[in-house]
């Protein structure tokens, strides 16, 4: 159990963030567990001729409890910080502070692949990373981010709407807020309570955890990361049969891409189609009546209308349920 203490003051400065280091680390928890994290991310790398050298030094960045090492989780110190500068800051970080992590996270013992002098193991740690994101995880980080974004502008909405601690008691069951003091129950990492003390509380969304995640020491600046909406979106093939029917595929997709409030730029990085295709998409969908369009800031957002959320709610389950005895 995590337990922050806030003042008002740490309340009124607490802040969403999205780092793409921290999401690539957390998953590596996929390749020792693909069913629980989503299989598509570890398939895509371990089907690599090249990964080989580099698996055992990933697999021992997870361990057994699926914790991984705090200097390579980093807390987003922007809205949404670029992977080249999040990793040049783990890189400055003294290669100690990876040793003592990786020490903490293997109680019985650091597994060979990242044993030997901490700068060696610095080196090899950042080059399996990088050979990671390169083979791997950059081809999703597109989509991954968009439903990431997404669930940023949601919270966004309910603090605007409601409140800053509404919104942060809807954002998962195991995390709770009551008065000043804000309580997560994890299920990787170590028990502790620690004052946020004007360090500034970074909430981070993710589509690799099953609930509630914190860094391992209280030293760490305090960051909660969360399940995302939508965290098995990006995972499921499975579509509206009555959808394609009527749509074809082209729209159908876009539909189905729009469970949640999305830009044309969002969707065409999740679709991989150019932003002119997805715009003569949406216009034909829009003239349908099945999609709507809303100016948030300076995005221009799309959205289900509610003849296309009937539309896109009526599928294979619900014909075939009408049609059992």
């Amino acid at each position: 159990m995590l337990r922050y203490e806030m003042t008002p003051t740490d309340v009124s400065t607490c802040r969403f963030g999205i780092s793409p280091l921290n999401e690539m680390c957390l998953s590596l928890r996929s390749l020792r567990a693909p069913g629980a994290y989503g299989p598509r991310v570890a398939q895509a790398f371990l089907a690599m001729p090249e990964s080989r050298d580099h698996r055992e030094t990933l697999l021992a960045l997870v361990n057994d409890e699926f914790s991984t090492p705090d200097v390579i989780n980093p807390r987003p110190e922007s809205p949404s910080p670029r992977l080249a500068v999040e990793m040049r800051c783990v890189a400055s970080a003294p290669a100690s502070v990876l040793t003592q992590d990786l020490e903490r996270l293997w109680h019985d013992g650091v597994p060979t692949a990242v044993r030997g002098p901490s700068a060696v193991v610095m080196t090899r740690v950042l080059s399996a990373l990088e050979a990671y994101w390169t083979w791997a995880f950059a081809a999703f980080w597109a989509s991954h981010r968009s439903i990431l974004e997404a669930d940023v502008r949601h919270r966004a909405s309910q603090s605007a709407g409601f409140g800053l601690m509404h919104a942060l008691s809807e954002l998962h069951p195991s995390i709770t807020v009551d008065d000043l003091a804000l309580s997560a129950r994890s299920r990787v990492g170590p028990s502790y309570s620690a004052p946020v003390r004007g360090r500034r509380l970074v909430f981070v969304p993710s589509l690799f955890t099953l609930a509630a995640s914190h860094p391992s020491s209280d030293a760490v600046p305090p960051m909660v990361i969360y399940p995302a909406r939508g965290q098995r979106q990006e995972l499921s093939p499975t579509s509206s049969a009555t959808a394609t029917a009527l749509l074809g595929p082209a729209k159908s997709e876009v539909m189905r891409a729009l469970v949640e409030p999305r830009t044309t730029t969002e969707l065409a990085a999740m679709l991989g189609k150019t932003p002119s295709a997805v715009n003569q998409q949406l216009h034909e969908l829009r003239r349908a009546g099945l999609v709507r369009s809303a100016r948030s800031g300076k995005s221009v957002l799309y959205s289900f209308t509610a003849s296309g959320q009937a539309l896109m709610s009526f599928g294979p389950d619900e014909t075939s349920r009408a049609a059992s005895p």
